[in-house]
């Protein structure tokens, strides 16, 4: 998938057509699949942000429940989020080393 589509805010998965929900599926595993590449977590609302993080994991939970995006921080700490928080997922720009 490529950066030059512009895809809606993750927080409105629920909302959108099977195309757009299959363009997002696809991305977020893409991400998860590139090694040593880090990203940026926007948070819905511009809550709280998280930089330089590396996806470890998405969880694909049934529809009445939610779509979880698991990370790691520069850190070391292990997050998930349901998707229905966030705004977007874009890469940092830098690499895991």
């Amino acid at each position: 998938m490529s950066d030059k589509h512009e895809l809606p805010e993750l927080h409105t998965y629920r909302n959108l057509s099977s195309g757009e929900k299959l363009a997002i599926n696809q991305m977020l595993i893409s991400y998860v699949w590139e090694v040593g590449c880090l990203f940026n977590i926007h948070m819905k609302n511009d809550a709280k942000s998280y930089n330089l993080v590396k996806l470890t994991s998405i969880n694909f939970e049934n529809e009445a429940t939610s779509i979880w995006v698991h990370f790691e921080t520069i850190t070391g700490e292990s997050i998930g989020i349901p998707l229905d928080f966030l705004s977007k997922i874009e890469r940092s720009g830098q690499e895991d080393i």
